[in-house]
């Protein structure tokens, strides 16, 4: 009870931290389009004015001043709103996670939603893209000030263009080295997951032979879902791969602790990582052989039942050691098995 109170408060702060984040950012895009439109209107009112005193030139030097002070203030603002999404992408991580262990310490636990955007959001873009758009309309004003040729017009709307488009480019390559940093950190990761030895009443198991690797031969196994529990996870990879229904599986064991194994660097990718950490399960199956259909059979080709230590010798190499080691563990278990029948 102790620590669901500790995810509770932690949850209940990097959620309000991320709406903090929020609130901050968009009062600086609403400060900015503030002063951006305060300071046009003054120029406005500055050209259509009588000013005796003030020819076209001072007006100009005047106007280009102003705006070129905002357009740096509008730079500043869009750097810190590339920052502010930055932060905002690691609270939400955060109070992901924060709301995934709650969900697994507690069933009566209330559903936590993320906050995904802020409901005053400007534009769809975001708020990085209103800036941008802002910056480019104070440096169009500032061409169109000094732009005297009978081309000004469109010369203009290429400077907007450029300018805005170049921002909203620097807002996608910071998007860009994001998901590429967590794709890089989740690759070097060993990923959760189960895998199941099912055995019959001649105390065989049940071997898959792979799609990939003609001549490999496997248990079922794969990786956990988010929010699910190993045994739930391996009785979901066991009717995807196999076809088999849960009430056709009798649990005889579980192996007394996780094993792991490596990828070959050339089979790594920031979906499989390093290779798995898996929890493994021994089943009894208890169903026909008619019932094993090998699911969508995008996975494997073949099945058959065979000795342990048969399916040793067919598995690649690199998951050997594990399936010594599950032999040892579930030894008694599959003897126990055969000397019943």
């Amino acid at each position: 009870m102790d620590d669901e109170k500790l995810l509770l408060a932690e949850y209940q702060h990097f959620s309000d931290s991320s709406w903090r984040n929020e609130e901050i950012g968009e009062k600086r895009v609403e400060f900015f389009i503030t002063l951006t439109t305060a300071i046009l209107a003054g120029i406005v009112a500055l050209v259509t004015s009588d000013h005796a005193n003030l020819s076209y030139a001072d007006i100009r030097q005047i106007a280009t001043a102003a705006l070129s002070g905002t357009f740096l203030f509008g730079l500043v603002t869009f750097m810190r709103m590339l920052h502010r999404n930055r932060v905002t992408d690691e609270y939400r991580g955060i109070v992901d996670y924060v709301r995934k262990q709650l969900k697994e310490r507690s069933s009566t636990l209330a559903e936590y939603k993320i906050p995904l955007e802020s409901h005053k959001r400007l534009l769809r873009g975001g708020l990085a893209e209103t800036i941008a758009l802002m910056n480019s309309m104070v440096i169009a004003v500032i061409a169109a000030l000094w732009i005297v040729a009978s081309w000004r017009w469109l010369a203009v709307a290429i400077i907007f263009l450029i300018l805005f488009t170049s921002q909203v480019a620097m807002a996608k390559r910071d998007r860009e080295k994001k998901d590429k940093r967590k794709k890089e950190s989740i690759s070097q990761t060993f990923r959760a997951g189960v895998g199941a030895v099912l055995s019959n009443a001649e105390g065989k198991v049940l071997a898959l032979e792979r799609k990939d690797i003609p001549g490999s031969w496997q248990f079922p196994q794969g990786g956990l879902e988010a929010g699910e529990t190993p045994l739930n996870a391996v009785k979901r990879e066991i009717r995807e791969e196999t076809g088999i229904k849960e009430s056709d599986l009798e649990l005889l064991s579980t192996a007394p602790r996780l094993l792991v194994y490596e990828l070959p660097k050339e089979s790594q990718s920031p979906k499989t990582g390093l290779g798995q950490v898996q929890r493994w399960f021994l089943f009894r199956y208890k169903g026909s052989d008619e019932a094993i259909t090998l699911g969508d059979k995008k996975e494997f080709t073949k099945w058959k039942w065979l000795p342990m230590n048969e399916v040793i010798s067919r598995v690649v190499d690199f998951k050997k050691p594990i399936y010594h080691e599950l032999a040892e563990f579930f030894s008694d278990q599959l003897h126990q098995t055969t000397h019943e029948e």
